[in-house]
């Protein structure tokens, strides 16, 4: 996501869990200076571990990363090039025009994948991109729900709230009521083509709501105010 990122791991320990999450923080905070010029966009991001204590609870908090892309609207999650949620209990996966590692030099390798850490040879790669498929253990994660049934029960499920209060889903990036009536402003504006706020009619404040939630992870309470509807609305709505 554009503003903070999930991995489900299996990691020797909580320490490890840690180091990994924050090489991830350093290495993307790296590249997004490089190429886009937002140096410490990543600075306050804050990192935690939770563990994951049953697999009913494993099952829930998979299908909730999978499902990210969707949430943040940036498409169905089963389509998402970049994610694994199209690459389960399929015969053939949404693969990408692709080729395997073998097919460049070694150097060419290092400079795509700005790595000298050996890659194997036959892992796919798509426009400088290690493909996901190459990594995650797809037939483990099957093996997790058992059947397709089982993964679409869990994918159907809608535990976010429980899921984020749980990770407390980042405090640390929720922004004031001034900074969101800015946002809310903006959004509304390329959004319905209304430069007042008044103008919107309840159902478009309620998609700005929406807009808000799932960008910036606000609570309900907070989504209330700033779009000046009832609580009870955006319960319901959201």
């Amino acid at each position: 996501m554009d503003n903070h990122f999930h991995f489900i791991i299996r990691a020797p320990s909580e320490d490890d869990a840690y180091r990994f999450a924050h090489e991830f923080k350093r290495l993307t905070g790296l590249f997004l200076t490089e190429k886009y010029h937002l140096p410490n966009s990543l600075k306050k991001l804050p990192v935690k571990v939770l563990p994951i204590l049953d697999e009913d609870g494993l099952r829930t908090k998979l299908c909730y990363v999978l499902k990210n892309p969707t949430k943040a609207r940036i498409g169905m999650f089963y389509d998402y090039p970049w994610g694994t949620g199209g690459l389960y209990f399929r015969k053939v996966g949404p693969f990408l025009p692709s080729c395997s590692v073998a097919s460049f030099t070694k150097d060419t390798i290092r400079k795509v994948c700005q790595t000298r850490v050996s890659i194997p040879a036959d892992w796919q790669i798509s426009n400088g991109i290690l493909l996901p498929e190459n990594y995650v253990p797809v037939m483990e994660v099957e093996q997790i729900f058992r059947t397709t049934r089982s993964f679409m029960y869990y994918l159907s499920l809608n535990k976010d709230d429980e899921i984020e209060q749980e990770m407390g889903e980042w405090n640390a990036l929720r922004l004031t009521d001034s900074e969101l009536r800015q946002e809310r402003d903006i959004y509304a504006k390329e959004r319905f083509g209304k430069t007042r706020f008044r103008d919107l009619s309840a159902p478009e404040r309620i998609k700005v709501a929406r807009y808000l939630r799932h960008k910036f992870l606000c609570s309900k309470r907070q989504l209330a105010r700033i779009v000046q509807l009832k609580f009870e609305t955006i319960e319901k709505a959201i």
